[in-house]
Parts: C-alpha cells; structure tokens; sequence
C-alpha cells in the first residue's frame, strides 16, 4: 500500500551505470580495495562520472555488465505516493515498467531505449477514480501476450489486464476478481494455461492495524483470457491464514503446474512448495508438496544511510516475505528481505536472500545471504538469463553509501560476480516507506539479457521524492569479453525553481551537471493535474559543467502552479536523469 507524499522539484538521480563499487572503472573488489568500497562522493564528481562502462574480463570469475540505462518512473509521475512498487517486463522489441500509479514503455532491439508512451495506470485498468496500488506486469513468451495486475482498494477486486497482442502500447482486456478483503500486494504467476493471482487478505484497506484474513489464491483459465473474455471462468482458494504472501512463479518453460511459495511470517525455517493443477471451470486443487528446511529466514533491521545535516533516517526493509519468484526446467529461485552478518562484519545487517529449489526432487539447491560488510542489501529480485547465470538486482544502502541499485549474477557453477552499480541516490532518501519490491524479466529476443528495474534513493537531495532506474545486464563467463555498451551518456541537467508575473514570457532554468556536446534538452510542462500543456527541444548543442541554461515558455495566458521538467539525449538516443522543479505564474 502507498503513503501519498508531494514533491514539485528535483535533481537528476546520479547513474553510474556498470560502475564497482569502488567507483573506479573496471576495479574488482578486493581485501586491499576494502577501505574504498563504501566511500560516497559529491554530487559534481558523480556527475563527472556518468559515462556508461563495462565491468573488465577477468580470468578469476564471471562478471556482470549494465549495458543500457534509462531513467525510470518517479514519484511525480506515478502519483505522488511512497513507496515506489516497481516492477518490469521485456516483451520482443518493448520494456514495460510499472510503478504505483503510472506506467512507462521503452522501444527496444535498435540501440539505447526510446520511450514511447507513459500512461496512468487508471486508463489501462479502466478504475476511474478508485484508488490503486501494487502493480505487477509480466510478458509470456508462450502465449506472446503481456499481462498486469493491480488491487482496486475502493472496489477491493484484484483487476488483471491482457495485452490483445505482442505490442503493449496497444488494447488490453480488463477481468475484475472479488477479493475477501482488502487485497494487499497481489503476486502474478502463469503457466501454460493458467494464470494465478495471489493477494494477503485484510478486514479494512483504511484502518490501521486492520486484521488479517489470510492468503487468498485465484486460478484462472487462461486461454479464455487470451479469447478477450472479461469474465473468464476462474476458481478460488482461501482466504487461509495457513500461508503468509504467497507468491506463485512466472514459468519461463513449459509447465501444466504452476508453482507458488510461501514463508512463515516473521520468523522462517522452512519453505512451503505449493503446487496448483487443473484448468477452471475443471476442478482446480492447491495443495502443499513440500516444506523443505532453509536457513533461518527472521524478519530484517532497519537499513542505515549517511548522516547529512543531522538527519539519519532509516530505511524501511518490511519483513521477511517472499518479494519475486520465477521457475524455469525444474529449478524456481526465489529471493526475500533476511538478517545476517556479512562477512568482516560484527553487526546484523538486512541481507538478499536468494533460495533455488528443484521441483522435480522438491528440495532445496542453494540457500544464500547477499550481503557485505558495512552495508545492508534489500529488496532483491531474481531472474535467469537464457545461458544459464542468475541476475539479482538489489538496493543498498549503508552509513557510507547512499541508497542506489546494485546487479550481480551467479554463475552456472555457483560463482558470483562483483556487483556493480546501476543508479545511486542524489543523496539520502527522506521518506517513510521504500521500495516495497523491485523487477527484473528476461529479454526474450536476446535471452542473454536480463532488465531489471528498483528505486534508486531520490533525485531531490532536500526532499522526499524518489526516482526509480531501468537498465539491461549481461553476465559473461570468466575469460570472456564483456558485451558492448550500447553509449556514452549525455550530461546530467539540474531544474531551477522560478516565479514569474502572469502576462510575462517565462525562461525556465536548468543547469548543466557536466561537459557535453551535441546535446538536445527536452522540457515538459505539466499543469496542476499533471497535463503536459508545454513541450519543446532544443537544437543540438554543446552544455558546460554548471552553466545555468534557458528555455522560453510563452506562457502569457496561464497562472497557478507547474511543473517542469528537463533532460537531455545524446546522438545515440541515450537519455539522462529527468529532473523537475516548480514554476509559479502569479
């Protein structure tokens, strides 16, 4: 669930995109690299660092490569409200992001992503004016369709949306399913013909400390769905308090059975294998195969950030439910929120808890916590790209590091890589409540990639507004050339507030953060309502590091508050950090 939160200005989240966490190019952690790893840096170095870089080939180990960066949705534009639930599918050609409220689509396959539409989460569900939360999107290689869920909590239906083809800019189809309760987080899972949803069920949306309900299971035919029908026939499991955020898989291969597990609440030793059969209006049976031991999986601290002018807020790492699940030949990986202490580390330290199980054998592979010393890693999210690795992306943050998006892999042999950084925060996040979830989905026409989508902090350095980042990764096998990055990335800008008398031309402001050539600006003005009633370009050109810029806005006839928004792309399509500020007419 959100908290709503206002926000009208920002500065440009920082993107290193591939960069170690020592901040150098190409650097491999090491014991004599330690003193180096959690360092943070000004805002004017970090800008100075935006080129995209590859991690270097090294013959001891797999490494990891963001290849592309774009900037994802922010809280501006998914409505205002903490904490950012992020989510990401890859579709042939598109990436899909959603994010509380708003959803955004990128063209892919030719170079640097290109946005193509960003659109209200109300249109695409059809919800009017009822409130919505927890959004999850998928797309299914098998049936080419995409599909999206979302908890109405005026209605309290859990709404699932089918793409009418491959294209998602194009028509969806709407099937409302009644919820027991309020439906808080729903989980999306498919197989071959079905398609399963999952909510933990509460007596009231509004109160709070309102009592749990249980787990509540849908179960729907999916071929019905893929017809058009809005009320495909549908079977229901629960609520039961029996199973906690149950959380069923996207099957990646072939499966009749769709898979779902589910920890015990707060406190953890077991995971309870769920497997559901049958095709509705067919009988349908959701039954527990297995409760395999796992490592003690307890609910986790606080995650700690820098000091800055005497504020130190907390991190808020939820609990110890199951965040992602994906099951592919045999093997389903899932990752949680854990406890434990890192390596060199004397202090319990929130930790990514990545578990593969094997379905045919119902036991459990691997059973790890991700993390290290002197900071905490949370919200992990898991997918395996087509050779075989597994790409984990994260949030960390520590007294030392600012909040930001890390990527690692795990190699077919067990080896992991170093992780690099995707986006940092521009300074520490102030909020109440952070991402609940982040995103991650295999690209089907290049199975070596893997997006992966999280909140990176904020892109207002004095405030409480958060910014999310949606990049590409590869893992290459140890000896191996890493891929190529796909560009150099366009300098950073900064919007300026400003106060203008109505009748009066405005110059809306914007700073360079960096050196730049052959740049365009892009501005967007939006109104109270978040309409764009002003959009312009500039003309290539070359920016200098903290130079203050100017665009006119022949606003002659308007008065109130805007908003503003600038970014600039580079000659290969590459875009930086959106960053907005205010605009008042009088």
């Amino acid at each position: 669930m959100g908290v709503a939160i206002a926000r009208t200005q920002g500065d440009p989240i920082v993107v290193l995109s591939g960069l170690p966490r020592t901040r150098r190019r190409g650097a491999q952690r090491g014991p004599a690299a330690q003193s180096l790893l959690r360092c943070t840096l000004p805002i004017a170095a970090l800008a100075a660092s935006l080129t995209l870089v590859s991690t270097v080939a090294g013959a001891t180990g797999p490494v990891v490569t963001v290849t592309q960066t774009v900037s994802g949705l922010n809280d501006v534009v998914a409505g205002g409200f903490e904490p950012p639930d992020v989510t990401v599918a890859a579709g042939p050609g598109f990436v899909v992001e959603m994010v509380n409220l708003a959803e955004s689509i990128w063209r892919t396959g030719g170079g640097m992503p290109q946005l193509v539409q960003t659109r209200d989460l109300a249109v695409l569900f059809g919800s009017n004016r009822d409130r919505l939360t927890d959004p999850r999107v998928l797309y299914d290689v098998r049936s080419g369709r995409w599909f999206a869920s979302i908890s109405d909590v005026d209605s309290k239906d859990v709404l699932l949306a089918v793409s009418t083809g491959a294209d998602p800019t194009g028509t969806w189809t709407v099937s409302p399913f009644d919820a027991s309760g309020c439906a808080d987080q729903p989980r999306l899972g498919i197989a071959d013909d079905i398609v399963v949803l999952t909510a933990d069920l509460f007596e009231d949306c509004d109160a709070r400390g309102a009592r749990a309900l249980g787990s509540e299971i849908w179960t729907v035919n999916k071929a019905e769905l893929l017809a058009g029908s809005t009320a495909p026939a549908f079977s229901i499991f629960g609520p039961t308090p029996e199973y906690s955020s149950v959380a069923p898989v996207q099957s990646l291969s072939s499966t009749s059975t769709e898979y779902a597990v589910s920890v015990d609440d707060r406190v953890s030793r077991v995971v309870h294998l769920l497997a559901v059969d049958g095709v509705p209006p067919l009988p349908v049976t959701v039954r527990e195969i297995a409760t395999p031991a796992i490592s003690l999986l307890a609910r986790p601290p606080a995650a700690a950030q820098p000091q800055t002018g005497g504020l130190r807020p907390p991190i808020a790492t939820n609990d110890n439910r199951i965040l992602d699940s994906v099951w592919e030949n045999g093997k389903l990986w899932f990752s949680a929120n854990a406890r434990c202490v890192p390596a060199g580390d004397s202090i319990i330290r929130t930790c990514a808890r990545v578990v593969e199980l094997a379905t045919a054998t119902r036991t459990v592979t691997w059973d790890t916590d991700i993390g290290f010393a002197g900071v905490h890693v949370f919200f992990p999210t898991v997918r395996p790209d087509g050779d075989g690795n597994l790409v984990i992306v994260a949030g960390e943050s520590g007294l030392k590091v600012l909040p930001e998006v890390i990527a690692m892999g795990r190699a077919p042999d067990g080896a992991l890589t170093e992780p690099v950084v995707v986006a940092q925060s521009a300074g520490i996040y102030r909020g109440d409540r952070y991402g609940d979830y982040f995103g991650a989905a295999r690209d089907p026409l290049d199975p070596r990639i893997v997006w992966v989508g999280g909140e990176a902090g904020t892109d207002v350095p004095s405030g409480s507004g958060w910014a999310t980042t949606v990049a590409s990764v590869v893992v290459t096998a140890a000896g191996a050339t890493p891929p190529a990055v796909a560009g150099a990335a366009p300098p950073g800008v900064r919007a300026v507030a400003v106060t203008v008398h109505a009748g009066s031309p405005v110059h809306l402001a914007y700073r360079a953060l960096d050196d730049g050539t052959a740049v365009r600006t892009l501005v967007v003005v939006q109104n109270a309502e978040n309409a764009i009633v002003y959009r312009a370009s500039t003309a290539r050109k070359t920016l200098h590091f903290d130079q203050r810029y100017f665009m006119l806005w022949p606003a002659k006839k308007v008065r109130g508050t805007f908003t503003f928004c600038v970014n600039t792309v580079s000659t290969t399509g590459m875009q930086s950090p959106q960053s907005c500020a205010r605009v008042t007419v009088r």
